[in-house]
């Protein structure tokens, strides 16, 4: 069990939670006047359920099967990670706005040197398969580390996922925690245009997932179903509605990724 298991959030902590996700926002968007590359509209989307996991839930430890392991699958979601990071203390401001430079430490998708990062990431699909492994290892030495997951909705159409889903039941992951955000897109286009995804939850409760939902930017609801699926007894998935771009209005529930930095400028100055 981790320190905060079970324990009701108070306001005061609601609050400063709240706080450390809109400055963890307003700096990923800070980031694109350093580099124009980044995947600001996936991370934005992501910014609420890394600070809930990495502030409340994520135990650390030098002993690898007695920490909880923060898997970022959807790996372009790196600049959040990386603001939530910062955040606590693991990465220096001036990295941020370093981001990608030859001189920086922060490269586009998470690598295992960074301070907080568990598992290099970016080709789709990996994450969850990683995480399995991590998660039977940790059974098989009596260890009581946990392992968060987080993937995007366009992952799912991903094989490996599919091969790594069944897998998690077989070896029964009661200590595997799988977030999918559902925000609508992927690379092309909209997710109902590339391949409806409105079935996953009913395939992963088919197969012996338990499924939960939330809504991905409203801590206490992310909360309530982690302290749900930490009871589940069986691998769980939590279906975590998003908006892309989320609080990013030039690009918020878009296929668009980032805006001209000229745009990020003003929008900041003027919120």
């Amino acid at each position: 069990m981790g320190e905060r298991d079970g324990i009701p959030i108070s306001i005061d902590e609601l609050n400063k939670l709240k706080a450390i996700a809109e400055r963890a926002r307003r700096n990923v968007i800070k980031m694109q006047f350093y580099d124009h590359s980044i995947h600001v509209g996936s991370s934005l989307s992501s910014i609420e359920i890394l600070t809930t996991l990495i502030f409340r839930y994520i135990r650390d430890g030098q002993e690898k099967i007695n920490k909880d392991w923060l898997i970022l699958s959807k790996g372009h979601a790196a600049p959040a990670l990386y603001a939530v990071l910062h955040e606590k203390g693991l990465i220096k401001e001036e990295e941020l706005w370093k981001i990608q430079a030859i001189d920086g430490l922060l490269q586009g998708h998470p690598e295992v040197y960074i301070p907080g990062v568990d598992m290099s990431t970016g080709s789709l699909g990996q994450g969850l398969s990683f995480g399995i492994g991590v998660a039977t290892g940790i059974k098989m030495a009596k260890g009581n580390g946990r392992v968060f997951v987080i993937m995007g909705d366009g992952e799912q159409d991903e094989g490996e996922v599919w091969e790594a889903a069944t897998h998690a039941v077989a070896r029964n992951l009661d200590n595997l925690i799988a977030f999918i955000e559902v925000n609508g897109y992927q690379l092309d286009a909209r997710t109902s245009e590339v391949k409806p995804k409105d079935f996953l939850p009913d395939v992963y409760k088919a197969i012996g997932w338990r499924t939960f939902s939330c809504d991905g930017h409203d801590i206490l609801s992310i909360i309530n179903a982690v302290e749900e699926a930490l009871k589940a007894r069986k691998p769980a998935v939590i279906f975590a509605k998003t908006l892309r771009g989320k609080g990013f209005t030039p690009i918020e529930n878009t296929k668009i990724q980032r805006a001209n930095p000229d745009v990020a400028r003003q929008f900041l100055l003027n919120t």
